[in-house]
């Protein structure tokens, strides 16, 4: 029984990562790597986002925002001016005058000038009222596992470990 449940996991693995006849994604520049939504004390002016350059070249996010859906659906502007991150680079973006749902539900996506959503999170809960943030593990994502978020003591502007 044991061996059956370890082939159908190999198949499993082989169906998800595909036959290589499909066109495979286009690589990530810039994720979305940590998200603090509940730190120690009152929310507001210290909720904070994490972004990261995990490109080999720079890349102008001149015009780029994050969403947020509370208190209502919203884009939080990444910069006033024009603004280009550096490969490695990250750039630490707060929610001025805001506060982010906490016990509930809070997606964030990167949207780049045109519009057109770069990354985003899943829905993220954080009742911890502390340090502990979402992070995106290891740092920038695995390429097998791009979407893999662990709760664990912030990292900003440092690496996620």
């Amino acid at each position: 029984m044991r061996a059956r449940h370890i082939a159908v996991l190999g198949v499993t693995l082989v169906l998800a990562l595909g036959s290589g006849a499909s066109e495979s994604p286009a690589p990530r520049t810039i994720v979305i790597n940590e998200v603090e939504l509940n730190p120690d004390g009152f929310d507001r002016d210290a909720e904070w986002v994490e972004i990261l350059n995990v490109s080999a070249q720079s890349v102008d996010m001149t015009g780029w925002s994050l969403t947020y859906n509370y208190p209502s659906d919203g884009l939080q502007p990444l910069s006033e001016t024009a603004i280009s991150l550096a490969p490695g680079a990250r750039l630490i973006i707060g929610y001025a005058g805001l506060r982010l749902r906490n016990d509930e539900s809070t997606a964030i996506a990167l949207v780049n000038a045109a519009g057109e959503t770069v990354d985003a999170t899943g829905v993220l809960r954080d009742t911890k009222d502390d340090a502990t943030t979402w992070q995106r593990f290891p740092d920038g994502g695995d390429p097998l596992f791009p979407d893999l978020w662990l709760f664990l003591p912030g990292t900003p502007n440092r690496t996620n470990d």
